[in-house]
């Protein structure tokens, strides 16, 4: 797999998973008005931005760089979005988890 396929799957799944996070947000907090929905997007804007960054600078160090030795700032970028998009994963799974949880005890 080439280089350029990995820093588009990983936007791709780093862009899913914050879709993800948001869902179970909004459903876990129990409200489905827009006025909730505008309070998490400057976080989750926040959140975009801090993970598209290293994702640009791979995709920009990828596009340019013609050197043939190892690209110290290339593999930087992939490892911390990578480890970036398992800790939202982790968010993930606890607020859908504590939301099926809470659900299971209303019935």
């Amino acid at each position: 797999m080439s280089d350029m396929t990995k820093i588009l799957l990983t936007c791709l799944g780093f862009i899913l998973i914050l879709w993800l996070l948001f869902l179970g947000i909004r459903k876990l907090k129990g409200h489905n008005t827009s006025s909730d929905s505008r309070s998490f997007a400057g976080s989750f804007i926040g959140l975009f931005i801090v993970g598209a960054v290293p994702l640009i600078f791979a995709l920009y160090t990828y596009m340019t760089d013609e050197r043939l030795d190892a690209n110290i700032g290339l593999g930087l970028a992939m490892l911390f979005a990578w480890a970036y998009c398992v800790l939202l994963l982790c968010g993930v799974v606890g607020v859908w988890g504590r939301y099926l949880w809470q659900r299971s005890r209303e019935k």
